[in-house]
């Protein structure tokens, strides 16, 4: 990211339902912040090296916090059960049509600006 901090974020749901985040990202290195977003489940993925440094826990220096500023968000909300989402693909095979499974929404900048999340919480919708 020392050269370009740009980012994208996808999310994947088993319904079908998406949401592609993107934005601009800066490491924060601050033990204060990453002790307040620290998960002990994080020392699972990064292990212990039995250094007594680099033990997974928040004050290991290999664990940092990635900050998003989203400038853009494009997400899809399922319109239809999976049989219908099925049908509505059927049929578009049969029309040539796109099938209309998913309701798209996209938010730009100045959207997500009007959505003041706090930063107390990891996840807020707007």
């Amino acid at each position: 990211m020392e050269t370009d901090s740009h980012i994208n974020l996808g999310f994947l749901a088993s319904s079908g339902e998406w949401a592609s985040i993107s934005g601009t990202a800066s490491l924060i290195s601050d033990r204060d912040v990453v002790r307040k977003y620290y998960s002990p489940a994080l020392k699972a993925w990064v292990g212990d090296l039995g250094d007594g440094k680099h033990d997974g826990g928040p004050e290991d220096p290999r664990i940092i916090v990635i900050k998003v500023k989203a400038l853009t968000a494009q997400y899809a909300i399922s319109r239809r059960t999976r049989v219908g989402g099925m049908i509505e693909v059927a049929k578009g095979m049969v029309t040539g049509e796109a099938p209309s499974v998913n309701k798209l929404r996209y938010l730009d900048e100045s959207e997500l600006e009007q959505c003041k999340f706090p930063t107390s919480n990891y996840l807020t919708s707007c």
